[in-house]
């Protein structure tokens, strides 16, 4: 086993075991219909968070608002101190567009841009579903299920991708997603803590994002922690605004 793939086993685990409640003593294997997951279903979906990305050598704070308008397109906007907007961005199935306010240009790209820096493809609907705290793939006969403890968990293999969720079994509620990909030995993980009332369902208000990726040729992890704190959601069928204007003199890059 070369270093790497210890790394990310070790981390694996150790990301695993953050909370106890996944770590149960006994498990058991269950069926397609032992179980439900309640995901969120909405047509509009906006939302206004803190935001906190940190990284060995980065730390950002800022508050983030985003509008989803479902299957569709993502809108985002940046503010740092003071409300000012360092960035704006607009995310559909075939484009991602970014105004940086900061240094006044537009940087362009396709959805691949996703898989060339995470080193992972997840498209727009995966994405949409983890930024809501839906499952990425449909459940189907050939998963791995088994109930443990307090939880179930789900898991799947779409090619190189191994995915583990684990639910709630008494609030039906996805709390934690691991992505894995074998070629890359790509890892994420997903936290989803503080759930909310949004209607009738449960919104998580909070998101732990943990990212550990390698550069070429080196066996050092690059690990990046995003955090999303929300305090405002609102899911709606009124369509909402998705203010998107390029300034003229900005230089436009694409990527």
């Amino acid at each position: 086993m070369n270093l790497k793939k210890f790394s990310v086993i070790f981390l694996t685990l150790l990301l695993s075991s953050c909370k106890k409640d996944f770590i149960p003593f006994e498990s058991s294997k269950i069926e397609i219909n032992d179980f439900v997951v309640d995901e969120i279903d909405y047509k509009f979906l906006s939302t206004k968070s803190k935001f906190q990305y940190k990284n060995e050598n980065q730390l950002i704070n800022a508050t983030l608002n985003t509008r989803i308008e479902k299957d569709k397109k993502i809108w985002f906007s940046v503010r740092v101190a003071l409300g000012i907007e360092a960035a704006r961005g607009l995310v559909t199935k075939d484009e991602i567009v970014i105004i940086d306010r900061v240094n006044k240009q537009v940087i362009k790209s396709t959805p691949d841009i996703i898989e060339n820096t995470f080193k992972i493809k997840l498209n727009f609907e995966q994405l949409e579903s983890i930024l809501t705290g839906n499952l990425l793939y449909d459940i189907s006969e050939s998963d791995n299920l088994a109930s443990e403890g307090n939880y179930f968990k789900i898991i799947q293999e779409k090619g190189t991708i191994q995915s583990q969720n684990l639910v709630n079994s008494k609030t039906s509620k996805v709390e934690k997603l691991i992505l894995f990909d074998e070629v890359t030995n790509y890892l994420l993980t997903v936290d989803y803590e503080n759930f909310k009332p949004l209607g009738k369902i449960l919104f998580p208000g909070r998101h732990l994002f943990t990212s550990v990726s390698y550069l070429e040729d080196s066996s050092v992890p690059v690990i990046n922690n995003i955090n999303f704190n929300y305090r405002e959601v609102e899911r709606t069928n009124k369509p909402l605004k998705f203010p998107f204007n390029i300034p003229s003199k900005y230089v436009v890059k694409n990527i």
